[in-house]
């Protein structure tokens, strides 16, 4: 795998501006996706992980948003200041996005075979006969039954997972280098999010293509990911090997997030939340964004901002104890079984 990134956040800083007071969406994100990886982007809602993404395709509405610092390079091209036509040309085509909920963003006017077929005659050029061709293929490689039917199927006649696939279709249909899944499996039952899960990973070793995973939950992260980011406060807190981060976990964030992973095979041991909320980031607190909920603060914690320290090799952490505390899951948790 190539070390050179295919996209480098430096320094992201994105406010929202209300009436009373600047809100701390992402501040100070340094982020890297290498080529042919799965990185996942984890954390609680309203960390500033679904913000740091759009960001990324340039959807966060300004204002109210606004960049107040930083980069996002993609190859050689910042990303934060490319005319808007280059942006729409690289959205869809070598940057490409599923969302949470695909009702959201799919016409309802217009059939699921209609949708992929404008976006692939936008972007490769050919004609309704053969974009036609090409969505059913789309549709049987992403798993879609009777694809034929369903071309001519609006969004709301299908179910939740047929909408997801429709989207993941949509986004292949260029063949991106990199593809930004947030939250794709939450509003899906266990079985249909396996099966999602199951359906990215095979298509991401097809394709090669690099995957910006966005989610809340870790065991989603487990089944996929080669790397894995902790969001908190819109910062990154913690990054490493999504197994050394199972295995050694550098920050009390990480550790709350594993420990609130349901385990039944570890029977006895109920899962267990992070006591507290997530600050309010118009009135961020001092030092430590997560001492006002970390049961290892210290009085440094409360008046000092931690800054990242690499503990090994590709695993940083920003607390001031990594590498000097051991954080312990509950029962001590190992990594899930590697998926690759």
């Amino acid at each position: 795998m190539s070390e050179s990134p295919l996209l480098s956040i430096e320094d992201l800083r994105i406010s929202f501006v209300t009436r009373t007071s600047d809100v701390r969406a992402v501040d100070g994100v340094d982020l890297e996706i290498r080529p042919g990886e799965v990185l996942g982007l984890v954390g609680e809602s309203g960390s500033g992980k679904s913000v740091t993404a759009r960001s990324i395709m340039r959807l966060v509405p300004m204002p109210p948003g606004k960049l107040v610092s930083g980069g996002i390079l993609f190859h050689d091209l910042d990303l934060t200041s490319v005319p808007e036509r280059e942006m729409e040309d690289l959205r869809g085509s070598r940057i490409a996005m599923i969302f949470q909920d695909p009702m959201t963003f799919l016409n309802p006017l217009l059939t699921a075979g209609e949708q992929v077929s404008e976006a692939i005659r936008r972007h490769q050029g050919l004609d309704r006969a053969a974009a036609r061709d090409e969505v059913l293929r789309l549709f049987r490689e992403v798993g879609i039954p009777s694809p034929e039917l369903r071309y001519g199927a609006y969004p709301h006649q299908l179910s939740g997972g047929l909408r997801q696939r429709v989207m993941i279709a949509m986004a292949l249909s260029s063949r991106p280098e990199l593809l930004i899944a947030d939250e794709p499996t939450t509003a899906l039952d266990v079985t249909i999010q396996a099966q999602i899960l199951a359906l990215l990973r095979d298509l991401q070793q097809q394709y090669g293509m690099s995957i910006l995973l966005i989610t809340h939950d870790l065991g989603v992260i487990a089944e996929i990911c080669d790397r894995v980011a902790v969001m908190y406060a819109g910062r990154i807190v913690e990054q490493a090997p999504v197994f050394a981060l199972f295995d050694d976990p550098q920050h009390p964030y990480s550790l709350g997030l594993m420990n609130a992973i349901p385990r039944p095979e570890l029977s006895g041991v109920a899962p267990q939340p992070i006591e507290g909320s997530p600050p309010d980031m118009s009135h961020p607190p001092s030092g430590c964004p997560f001492h006002p909920r970390c049961p290892y603060r210290e009085p440094i914690c409360i008046e000092d901002v931690p800054h990242m320290r690499e503990v090994s090799p590709g695993h940083t952490a920003a607390c001031h104890f990594a590498g000097k505390k051991v954080f312990l899951p509950l029962a001590a948790m190992q990594a899930p079984a590697a998926h690759r």
